[in-house]
């Protein structure tokens, strides 16, 4: 799932544990838990720039955090940690509709047993190639336009310490 479709379910999410818990902490734990995970992608991408195999690794997604989260939360009566697993657990959830994975594909002790296969993980293999290709080409452009940025910078004098 893009990041922007992230960010914006986890701000809805955000803004309901705000509501429900009478403090902004818990809206931030949302957006954070429900954006920042998808960094793990960095390391899939990596993995496959190096060995030219797609392999669904994604270390911060994982069922089992969420599950320990909710027993840490429960255990303290934590609702911003709670806020911040629900959302979590949602991001999960998205991700795996939109990326058509076995019921366990975002297990991350499933994914370790599959080897991170992306075809024992996948219902649909072709759709998880052409998420990371769109994925990958989305930062190419977001890349391509930094430099441009920071070029345009130094010409004008910005760029000097």
């Amino acid at each position: 799932m893009l990041p922007h479709k992230h960010v914006l379910i986890s701000a809805a999410v955000g803004a309901v544990g705000w509501w429900g818990t009478g403090t902004p902490a818990a809206g931030l734990a949302a957006l954070a838990t429900g954006v920042l995970p998808d960094l793990d992608h960095l390391i899939d991408y990596s993995y496959y720039y190096w060995r030219g195999d797609h392999r669904i690794i994604l270390p911060l997604h994982g069922y089992e955090y969420a599950v320990c989260g909710a027993i840490v939360a429960l255990r303290n009566s934590d609702q911003i940690l709670g806020v911040a697993v629900f959302s979590y657990l949602v991001h999960l959830l998205a991700d795996q509709a939109e990326n058509r994975t076995k019921l366990w594909g975002y297990s991350l002790s499933f994914r370790l047993w599959q080897r991170f296969r992306l075809d024992h993980i996948s219902t649909v293999p072709e759709a998880a190639v052409r998420g990371r290709d769109d994925d990958l080409a989305m930062l190419k452009g977001l890349l391509q336009r930094w430099r441009k940025h920071l070029e345009r910078g130094e010409e004008s004098g910005l760029g000097d310490g």
